[in-house]
């Protein structure tokens, strides 16, 4: 296996927004240098848009600058305790239980922001993986909730698992797609498999 990964913040940039709700949208970039040769240096770069009295976040990570990370807008609905991953290359959506080890709620994760943007914090140095295998169909596209429903409706969407062995077999590499995000002090690398 390759060696670590690092990510540095490199830079934020805060603006506020007042929608339906009250609601913060951050931009930030972490830079990342990766001890694999020949990689050098990589940025993961995502929008985060958190909505406290909703209780919900919702993450925009464009196309990244390197490969092997899909563009993706993520929704974490901790009132309905589910988050859905729009792969946005497949046009796909993905819906599983809201991993709240994982996952900071959207007051922590602000105060976490504005403490990043202040430089009273830097980003822990590791990545953390978490593997998930398609279930089956979503056909009740409403049960998920408007924020879900929002931005997975009229997309094929798909039931999630979270896989409890750690290796993903050499036959399903080839069906899985990762995407890369920042919802914590770490970065998380979320690896959906279509095989079962």
């Amino acid at each position: 296996s390759g060696g670590g990964i690092t990510f540095i913040l490199r830079s934020v940039v805060y603006q506020t927004l007042v929608l339906l709700s009250q609601s913060e949208i951050m931009k930030r970039s972490i830079l990342d240098s990766v001890y694999a040769p020949l990689r050098g240096r990589q940025e993961l770069e995502e929008n985060v848009g958190i909505y406290l009295e909703d209780n919900y976040e919702q993450i925009s990570v464009p196309v990244p600058h390197f490969g092997g990370s899909d563009p993706a807008d993520i929704i974490h609905d901790f009132h309905r305790g589910l988050t859905a991953y729009h792969d946005i290359a497949l046009d796909k959506c993905y819906v599983i239980e809201l991993n709240t080890t994982i996952v900071m709620p959207p007051r922590n994760l602000w105060e976490l922001l504005v403490n990043v943007k202040k430089g009273t914090y830097l980003p822990q140095t590791y990545i953390i993986q978490e593997e998930m295998f398609v279930t089956g169909r979503v056909h009740n596209m409403r049960q998920l909730g408007p924020f879900i429903y929002r931005l997975c409706n009229g997309k094929d969407t798909y039931r999630l698992k979270r896989r409890a062995r750690r290796r993903i077999n050499k036959r399903e590499v080839a069906n899985c797609h990762r995407i890369r995000h920042f919802e914590n002090t770490f970065v998380v690398e979320t690896v959906i498999c279509d095989g079962v």
